[in-house]
């Protein structure tokens, strides 16, 4: 066993020296088809912070100060800052993560100065990478009005919730307005409905964008892209107080007739117009042995008509009294407020998260508000950051997506060397990102597999004791077996001795009997003798 073991990880691993020849682990080459870019964010920063209202990209660690996890109990998933998982395309790119799957999380940041979106409209833009396959998750954001972030909760009101979504039957960009009405006190909200956008839930990074402009009109971007514009009062489904309601203290008349049809009075059913579908069968009879102070009155059973035509209706036509549906009369809603511009939002004094996820390590970055004309700028920072991820996420989807398929294709040597040559990758990728865990896990596979080794070079010396053991014990009743054999031979002859001494007494009185003894012993081995013969020549 031993040497069979040794014999077998030697040809395993002459198996992978051949398959992986002379190409070795070139990484650079393998891996990193185009280097991954170093980006100074300072200098982004400065570049482009007097366009916008609002710019984070988390690359120093101010944020951490700015985003302030909610103190409420209902969120208890973590948040990190830390870099974005491979492939990025960017060094040591940090954003904000979602930590924990089927749990609450609710983290904020507020402005230093409010943003005033009623003047000169509202842009928002910001990147999302799901860094897990989605199951269900939404990465949605909120712009909030005066809050405190250690208070952040379910309840608060949100100016725009906007952002992706997928859950259930849930699968679309969320964008939904919300204003203060000051005559009911109440948030009210408008969503956008009508060819509301389908969001991209891979594993890559992509970038979501809205603006509204002041006279009601809007745009969604999905990486950069348009994906729905229009007009608010008709994209969007309108849930805010209408100008007019029904008049409580109106009734409908008592004569008002709100019937439009009627039966025709004038035709009636033929006389010979059969519509019993059953009828009493006649041929049956009452049981003998039926009492009716125990089995009630006896009825016929029913049977199918023969004669049945169908139901008979009545035909309809108008009716010439008919007034119309009755509705309420209308009054001036109380609570109605003009909104002349529903593209003025309230102002805007921070953004938050509140997430509930079953997809964890959804990440977030490069977020940026300001007004309805800082889109240009904000594009060419995407380009800037987000742009040169994307690109490089997507040359190496397309490669891992290559050798997918040139291992399906290639021979079975081609498939095994791929194989062998990724599983290597791996591992050195897993060594160069993660360390501590690789080695940890190393370490238990390695004191695992001198556990295993130990157990199986451990059972053969206790194999061969067991194997002399069961000789001795073979030998011991082997012994025994010819003791009793020689005990058996001693017993016969002592029989032979007792049967020769009682013949001698006898034998001169049966001498006479003993020839004729003899004679007939002769006869019988005269015939044993044939017998013998004919078995010979059988």
């Amino acid at each position: 066993m031993k040497l069979n073991l040794i014999s077998l990880l030697l040809a395993l691993f002459l198996l992978g020296t051949l398959i992986c020849g002379e190409e070795g682990l070139n990484t650079e080459q393998e891996i990193n088809i185009e280097q991954e870019k170093v980006i100074d964010h300072a200098a982004l920063t400065k570049e482009y912070s007097p366009y916008f209202h609002f710019l984070e990209s988390f690359s120093d660690d101010s944020s951490k100060e700015r985003w302030i996890k909610s103190s409420d109990a209902k969120f208890q998933g973590e948040w990190e800052f830390e870099e974005s998982q491979e492939p990025c395309g960017i060094a040591n790119d940090i954003g904000l993560v979602l930590q924990n799957e089927a749990k609450h999380h609710g983290i904020s940041t507020k402005f230093e100065n409010k943003f005033e979106a009623s003047k000169e409209g509202l842009f928002f833009q910001y990147e999302v990478r799901f860094q897990e396959q989605v199951s269900c998750s939404g990465a949605y954001m909120k712009l909030l009005p005066d809050f405190e972030p250690i208070n952040l909760n379910g309840d608060l009101h949100y100016v725009v919730m906007f952002g992706p979504d997928k859950c259930g039957e849930t699968n679309k960009v969320h964008l939904i307005f919300k204003r203060f009405n000051p005559k009911t006190e109440e948030w009210e909200e408008r969503a956008l409905v009508k060819d509301s956008p389908a969001p991209i839930m891979d594993t890559s990074s992509h970038v979501y964008s809205f603006l509204v402009n002041t006279d009601g009109t809007f745009k969604v971007y999905v990486d950069l892209e348009v994906v729905a514009e229009g007009s608010i009062d008709e994209e969007f489904f309108d849930g805010w107080q209408p100008e007019t309601i029904d008049d409580p203290e109106d009734e409908k008349p008592e004569d008002w007739i709100d019937e439009a049809k009627i039966p025709d009075p004038e035709v009636t059913k033929p006389e010979d117009w059969v519509d019993d579908e059953f009828i009493p069968n006649e041929e049956a009879e009452e049981p003998e042995d039926w009492d009716e102070d125990e089995d009630g009155e006896w009825e016929r059973p029913m049977i199918a008509n023969p004669e049945f035509t169908g139901k008979w209706n009545q035909p309809m036509i108008d009716n010439p009294e008919y007034k119309g549906e009755w509705t309420p009369k209308q009054i001036p809603n109380p609570d109605y407020y003009l909104d002349e511009n529903p593209g003025v939002l309230n102002d805007i004094y921070g953004m938050g998260l509140e997430l509930w996820i079953m997809s964890p390590k959804i990440l977030f970055d490069n977020i940026i508000l300001g007004k309805a004309n800082i889109q240009e700028q904000a594009f060419e920072y995407a380009q800037k950051t987000w742009g040169k991820k994307f690109k490089f996420q997507e040359i190496e989807r397309e490669k891992m997506e290559k050798e997918r398929a040139a291992m399906l294709k290639g021979d079975f040597v081609e498939r095994v060397r791929d194989f062998v040559l990724n599983a290597l990758y791996t591992v050195q990728y897993l060594f160069q990102q993660y360390p501590i865990p690789s080695i940890a896990t190393s370490t238990v596979l390695l004191l695992t597999t001198i556990w295993v080794l130990y157990k199986l070079f451990r059972k053969k010396p206790q194999a061969q004791t067991n194997t002399q053991t069961n000789t001795q014990n073979t030998e011991k009743i082997s012994d025994s077996s010819d003791d009793d054999k020689e005990t058996e031979k001693e017993k016969e002859k002592e029989e032979e001795e007792e049967v020769s001494i009682n013949e001698d007494d006898d034998s001169d009185d049966n001498a006479g009997e003993d020839d004729d003894d003899d004679d007939e012993d002769d006869d019988e081995e005269d015939d044993d003798d044939d017998d013998d013969d004919d078995d010979d020549e059988d």
